[in-house]
């Protein structure tokens, strides 16, 4: 995309494969949007309405700055497996924040 600054994520999936992905500030609504384009498994139930939590990931490498809202942590406390690491895909927002940044998908 020329003009536009590229960044990249690293996404490891349940079998350990490895994605790298790039994108532009905003290019997609949210990480969820970016993943479900990139990768051949289904993700994410709700389409990103932040409600079921099948959008689980943890962050593995890098740090969001960002506050977890209450609504986020509600679903989180439903899912298997969650640590302070845990996020869902469908809140995080694509900019420069997540830059360099791994994540891993829970599927427990």
């Amino acid at each position: 995309m020329k003009g536009k600054k590229m960044f990249s994520v690293t996404i490891t999936d349940m079998y350990d494969d490895v994605f790298n992905l790039s994108f532009t500030k905003h290019q997609y609504p949210s990480l969820r949007v970016l993943i479900e384009n990139n990768y051949p498994e289904e993700f994410g139930e709700c389409k990103g309405r932040g409600l079921c939590g099948t959008c689980h990931i943890k962050v593995t490498a890098g740090k969001l700055n960002e506050r977890i809202e209450t609504s986020e942590k509600e679903i989180l406390s439903k899912q298997l497996d969650v640590d302070n690491n845990s996020r869902l895909a469908c809140q995080i927002m694509l900019d420069e924040q997540i830059n360099n940044m791994t994540f891993k998908i829970n599927t427990n």
